[in-house]
């Protein structure tokens, strides 16, 4: 007996990207929050933004939990929280963002190893 496998889109086929500027308002950490990062053991990704304040020239604007990959084509992920604002304060605006909405996380791992101990 076959089973009909349903082919899924591959998660690179979501990323978007965006240019974002926000005048002369401070630096982006001021606009847009940037929350976790690897010594939480998580990707960085977009907290609140003051939406008033940010102009995105192209694009769509990236959604609270949206995992950053990229900021002016530097990759950001597997960095710490304080070295992805470090990276996006080396550019001058407009810059370049890649984010991606986060996948579905499942409630229980499917590894043993991670079964809690009875």
């Amino acid at each position: 007996m076959s089973r009909t496998l349903k082919k899924k889109k591959h998660w690179s086929t979501k990323v978007v990207e965006c240019a974002v500027a926000w005048g002369n308002l401070g630096d982006f950490g001021s606009v847009v929050e940037i929350l976790g990062g690897a010594e939480l053991g998580q990707f960085p990704y977009i907290g609140q933004m003051k939406l008033d304040v940010l102009v995105c020239h192209v694009g769509k604007l990236p959604y609270y939990g949206d995992v950053l990959l990229e900021v002016n084509g530097t990759p950001v992920s597997g960095l710490t929280n304080r070295d992805t604002l470090a990276v996006i304060r080396h550019f001058r605006e407009p810059i370049r963002l890649k984010t991606v909405k986060p996948g579905a996380s499942s409630a229980l791992c499917s590894h043993r190893c991670c079964w809690p101990v009875t």
